[in-house]
C-alpha cells in the first residue's frame, strides 16, 4: 500500500453518531493514503477520510 507523510495546515475534526471523535491538528505530521476524490485517508486510531486541503508537503512514506 502506498502511503504519504503530510503536514496538517488546518485543524479538522469529526464526531461519529456513536460519539467517537477524530481530529487532526495544525503542525502535526500524519501518515495518509494517496488523494482520492479530494480527500486522503488518515491512518490513526481510526481510518478517516479528511479533505486534502487540510494538508501540505506530501512526501512518499511507503511504496505501493
Amino acid at each position: 500500500m502506498q502511503t504519504f507523510k503530510r503536514i496538517c495546515i488546518k485543524d479538522w475534526e469529526i464526531t461519529a453518531q456513536n460519539g467517537d471523535h477524530f481530529s487532526v491538528a495544525r503542525g502535526e505530521e500524519y501518515i495518509t493514503s494517496p488523494v482520492r476524490e479530494g480527500s486522503v485517508v488518515v491512518f490513526g486510531r481510526y481510518w478517516v477520510p479528511v479533505p486534502v486541503e487540510h494538508f501540505a508537503g506530501e512526501q512518499q512514506f511507503t511504496n505501493a
